[in-house]
């Protein structure tokens, strides 16, 4: 336990070692917080459990949205101020949310026995530190306790480094690919470069496929060396894009936070235990939560609005339509409401990506501006300086720009919607530590195997990605 502390602190201080002092005083405040709340009562419990969430949040708001509170502060007063930007620590959502989790549930007396090291692990624990899954201390502390126990190594070994490797490739070969078609369109944007229809969809579509395919690997990777030491995980990621409605989207899509919000937002407003009015302002303002959670900007606070928006909408339409006409058994209505879940996500991620609202709303025009049916000569003149195009180029297909960007999106939603995810691939193998009804079975169903088969192919992914760790590509979720 004490070498995985050790190797989890040199992990999160090979970022920045300055802010290792941060960690180490959140863990530090919130584990003298969790004992003293096992030691008082009433009033006093009730003090120290504001304070700790006090504490908690007003760390997360300085470091993750003091910059754009002062900055709207002096654009709306048209002054301007002389303040030193503040550098977001790694990981600091995540931990905040985890210890948050741990004070109120001991505050409960929800709690089981631990000691500090069981604890700085918990809150540590390099695989899910940076971005996820936001653990339970209910999932974890009783597994720390066992590492010492005797492990099936051969097995752990061979299921986690397939998984870490499933991860791996998602990362630096699917989602770094459509990244080089995404980014400069959202650069362009931020230019106030026009854009045309062709590459604002290329732009929206390959972005959304580059977050998907992002998430998703470190959400494998994750698992994966968990897997290593004998650990397991929560799943936070049930292929997402075959959601049927928006709630299912979000139980999908980094489930451990949707659970968080559940669990200590949603529920302490009242949840559905009121009027249907209230329901649907405490979904509005859960939802809401998450989308400002990923960041402080206009832009996520739109996004939050939208998607509060959406969850409100769909129950409605749950209760008056959907429901009373008994349209959700069907399969026709089944595939639209997918297909139209999918679309309605993927055009809202443009707020999620672009810079500023400006930017963002200069994509939607081009979204719109069909004048020319192609990719600018600036966009192509960015595509043809990126290796997939230097490989297309080998084999004479350079010139067809459009086809291949558009042939690639539409294997890559395909690959999301008709292939088992990873969890899929192992779950006879009790890989994780929660097999929830949750996400849609494969149209194309198979599992992973140990023998040559799955050995070859896990070594050409490896040698793939291999060739693809030309440079620095952060994981897109680190920025939040």
């Amino acid at each position: 336990m004490a070498w995985l502390i050790l190797a989890s602190f040199l992990f999160y201080g090979w970022w920045n070692p300055i802010y290792l002092w941060l960690l180490a005083l959140s863990i530090g405040v919130n584990y003298g917080l969790g004992g003293a709340l096992q030691r008082w009562q009433g009033l006093v419990k009730k003090a120290l459990l504001i304070c700790g969430i006090a504490f908690n949040i007003g760390l997360l708001a300085y470091f993750k949205y003091g910059n754009f509170f002062v900055e709207s502060i002096a654009v709306l007063n048209d002054v301007s101020f002389n303040f030193s930007h503040i550098v977001l620590p790694l990981a600091i959502s995540f931990y905040t949310f985890q210890q948050i989790t741990y004070l109120v549930d001991t505050s409960k007396g929800l709690t089981d026995s631990h000691g500090f090291l069981e604890y700085c692990l918990f809150v540590s624990f390099f695989p899910q530190l940076i971005a996820g899954p936001i653990v339970h201390h209910q999932e974890m502390l009783g597994q720390f306790k066992q590492l010492g126990a005797p492990q099936e190594t051969s097995r752990n070994l061979g299921i986690g480094l397939s998984i870490l490797v499933i991860g791996l490739f998602k990362k630096v070969v699917i989602a770094d690919s459509f990244g080089l078609f995404a980014t400069p369109i959202f650069t362009m944007a931020d230019s106030g470069v026009a854009l045309y229809t062709l590459e604002s969809l290329a732009g929206t579509f390959s972005y959304a496929m580059q977050l998907y395919f992002d998430f998703s690997g470190y959400s494998d990777m994750a698992i994966g060396l968990a897997c290593l030491f004998g650990l397991k995980l929560p799943v936070n990621f049930y292929s997402p894009y075959r959601a049927q409605n928006i709630s299912d989207f979000w139980r999908m899509w980094h489930a451990t936070l949707s659970r968080f919000l559940r669990d200590y937002v949603y529920a302490p407003l009242g949840g559905f235990l009121c009027s249907p009015r209230r329901q649907r302002f405490n979904l509005f303002m859960t939802m809401f939560a998450g989308g400002v959670w990923h960041g402080a900007g206009w832009t996520f606070f739109l996004y939050g609005v939208f998607h509060g928006v959406y969850v409100v909408l769909h129950q409605i339409w749950r209760i008056r339509v959907s429901g009373p006409l008994g349209l959700v058994g069907k399969g026709w209505y089944k595939a639209l409401a997918q297909l139209f879940t999918f679309l309605v996500v993927v055009f809202t991620l443009v707020l999620f990506r672009a810079e500023t609202v400006t930017a963002a709303a200069d994509v939607y025009q081009g979204l719109m501006n069909a004048d020319y049916w192609g990719f600018s000569p600036h966009y192509l003149q960015v595509l043809h300086a990126t290796n997939f195009f230097a490989i297309a180029d080998m084999v004479g297909l350079a010139g067809q720009a459009v086809i291949l960007v558009f042939g690639s999106l539409v294997l890559a939603i395909m690959g999301c919607w008709f292939l088992p995810s990873t969890w899929q691939l192992f779950q006879p193998f009790d890989i994780a530590l929660d097999k929830p009804p949750i996400g849609r079975a494969a149209v194309l169903s198979f599992s992973w195997q140990p023998g040559k088969v799955w050995a070859l192919f896990i070594a050409l992914l490896f040698t793939a990605s291999c060739l693809n760790l030309t440079q620095v590509s952060e994981f897109l979720y680190f920025q939040f």
